[in-house]
């Protein structure tokens, strides 16, 4: 036995060494180094990124710093001229204007323009759209000891940095500003220098008088990002622009499905607006060297694992070549397909199971054999339910709802058919009814000649056992005409059916003698499920279901039929027709089900007048007439004071 134990062991574990371990510790392996290395590439591809956006970032600075000194001394040199301080004092905008124009190119400059001492414009060569306030810029001059002032202006959706100096002759008589513009050319020039995408961006606050309104918060004034792109540069700064851009640190944005290092740089305020740059590298192109080397790695990856896996199944392909056929086999019992394993020539452990799992399918054949003619003798809910269980006598009480079908005649029909042809009758008729039990969850219990036993809710419970049985009573009755265009093919009669349901509880189990037993359900209220049953030939209806069966059926439109006390019962009982689904009825059948209703009412309070006009006014059916002759007979032989509306009933 040990010995035994100890080459089950070796087995196990040579398999798991080889073909688990092994592949498992070189695709871990890989798949580290793999890991490491991507993101050392990764980093090292941000870190260069950032290097390279922080040299372009100076390099922004050193141009703007240098275009506005350049501006500065222009205007210098420009206020001190005399000859420009003579136009200057003639104040004739048209003059200054064209001076401006020639100066302008000079100065490389976008705009310039002159203004009186109070900020009032002289010569704009911008001639915007809307007046602009030079109060803060004028405000900011003569707070400096140079008099002179920079800042950034927002006009028409184009910034401008500016220099504002003073013009004096000898005193001050205007002031003289001049700009270049934040623009594309700025943008382009940046890139062409430092290899870097340069977006410029004015993010302008909400009015604090529109509480929750949002404006055009993000303006993109320049950039050199292709155009599909800008509307998702603009949302990314839209929703980080308190969060990312005030850290001052390189952030990771995508941009149509494109990774970026980048950098914000706030460079000044105009207004209420921020201006500030956004530097972009693309990380993608940063790791362009690393990814195509990555699939070399890859592929020497790949090729490892194939040939660490093939050596490991070369290897092991002796030892589980028994064991896959074992498992082929048990797939094809677990289809139904039994199969034996044979002699598989071998004397060790492999050979020894192949030997009881051969004494196991055997064993399992017959199990088969035999559950499968247990299964034609009773149920095959009731055939899981012995074998399964301990068979033993007695059961165990439970509620549940029996049905009880027979055919109408059956008997008379019998007698004027052959006993060939009845049995084929019945079988026909037998067979369609049990698939339809089955189908709703029931279970046959028993057939008595032509009528139908069947349970729901044993052996197997199920929590709406009594709509079951009602929805099998239906589909029988449905079922029918159907099945009587078979029979009329085949020169037989046509038949009807009555049906009984009553849900209660009784004693379920196995019932008989310690060599012969049979599952079925024993207690009053089967018996009563019978009587009822029996009713539909007095009512002439196809389905009757008591009270306690009724309630049960939320979904199914029943007619009250009588309060009645069966034979053998002291208790009343009311008895219902099962009409059909609520949803199937139409609203004309609805309402006569309500009239039908109120009829009885007037009955059950003794006012036999009103019950007897209702139930006249109703369609006359069997019911209608019984009723309308029970009022007729109470008129002349009135009930006791304790009638209480019970019809007793001495007949089975």
């Amino acid at each position: 036995m040990q010995q035994q134990q100890r080459r089950w062991f070796e087995f196990q574990h040579f398999q798991t060494r080889l073909l688990v371990i092994i592949l498992i510790l070189v695709i871990s392996l890989q798949a580290l180094v793999f890991f490491i290395v991507s993101s050392a590439a990764n980093r090292s591809a941000i870190r260069a990124s950032e290097e390279a956006l922080e040299i372009s970032a100076r390099s922004l600075q050193t141009i703007m710093s240098s275009r506005l000194n350049n501006l500065r001394k222009f205007a210098r040199l420009l206020t001190s001229d005399f000859a420009f301080k003579s136009l200057a004092d003639e104040k004739d905008s048209e003059t200054i204007l064209s001076a401006f124009q020639s100066y302008q190119q000079r100065a490389d400059a976008d705009w310039m323009v002159m203004l009186s001492i109070d900020g009032q414009v002289i010569a704009d060569t911008l001639n915007p759209q809307k007046k602009i306030d030079y109060t803060e810029l004028i405000t900011s001059a003569k707070m400096n000891e140079n008099g002179e002032s920079t800042s950034f202006m927002l006009i028409d959706n184009q910034a401008y940095q500016m220099v504002l100096v003073p013009l004096n002759a000898p005193e001050q008589v205007a002031w003289v500003g001049i700009g270049f513009a934040i623009n594309d050319i700025l943008a382009k020039e940046l890139e062409q220098q430092t290899s870097t995408k340069v977006s410029f961006l004015a993010e302008t606050a909400s009015p604090a008088s529109v509480p929750g309104q949002k404006t055009d918060e993000v303006q993109l004034l320049a950039t050199t990002l292709v155009p599909k792109m800008h509307p998702e540069f603009i949302r990314y700064n839209e929703r980080n622009k308190n969060h990312i851009h005030a850290l001052q640190q390189s952030y990771q944005m995508e941009l149509k499905g494109r990774e970026y290092v980048s950098l914000t740089l706030p460079l000044g305020k105009a207004g209420n607006s921020a201006i500030k740059a956004v530097l972009q590298r693309s990380l993608d192109d940063a790791l362009a060297g690393f990814r195509a080397q990555r699939w070399q790695l890859l592929v020497i990856f790949a090729l490892t694992t194939i040939a660490a896996a093939y050596a490991c199944s070369a290897i092991a392909r002796r030892v589980t070549k028994p064991v896959i056929r074992l498992a082929h086999i048990a797939g094809q019992i677990s289809e139904g397909h039994y199969e034996l394993i044979g002699d598989v020539k071998r004397s060790d452990e492999f050979g020894t199971l192949a030997v009881t799992f051969d004494n196991m399918v055997r064993g399992l054949i017959e199990r088969d054999q035999v559950r499968s003619l247990l299964g034609k003798v009773v149920s095959p809910a009731v055939a899981m339910e012995l074998l399964s269980r301990k068979i033993e006598l007695g059961g165990e009480e439970r509620e549940i709802s029996i049905l009880f079908s027979d055919i109408r005649g059956f008997t008379s029909l019998a007698e004027v058919h052959s006993p060939s042809t009845t049995l084929a009758m019945l079988n026909t008729y037998l067979t369609e009814m049990s698939a339809l039990v089955d189908k709703n969850e029931g279970v046959v219990d028993k057939y008595i000649g032509d009528a139908v036993m069947a349970l729901f809710g044993a052996p197997i419970r199920n929590p709406d056992d009594p709509q079951h049985a009602i929805a099998t009573a239906l589909a029988m009755v449905k079922a029918l005409p159907a099945l009587n265009e078979v029979f009329s093919a085949q020169g037989w009669p046509p038949l009807e059916i009555g049906i009984g349901v009553h849900t209660g509880n009784v004693v379920a189990g196995n019932i008989g003698s310690s060599s012969r037993l049979n599952y079925t359900v024993l207690g009053d209220n089967v018996n009563l499920a019978s009587r009822l049953e029996s009713l539909c030939k007095k009512y002439q209806v196809a389905i009757i279901a008591s009270d306690v069966t009724m309630r049960r059926c939320p979904l199914v439109a029943f007619r009250e039929l009588d309060l009645v006390r069966v034979k053998g019962k002291q208790q009343a009982v009311g008895v219902y027709q099962a009409v059909d689904y609520l949803d199937q009825l139409s609203p004309e059948q609805h309402q006569l089900l309500a009239q039908q209703a109120q009829a009885l009412g007037h009955y059950r309070r003794a006012e036999f007048g009103p019950a007897m006009a209702a139930f006249s006014a109703l369609p006359q059916d069997n019911i209608s007439a019984m009723y309308i002759a029970r009022c007729e007979r109470f008129f002349t032989q009135p009930p006791g004071p304790n009638w209480d509306g019970v019809e007793t009933l001495d007949e089975k």
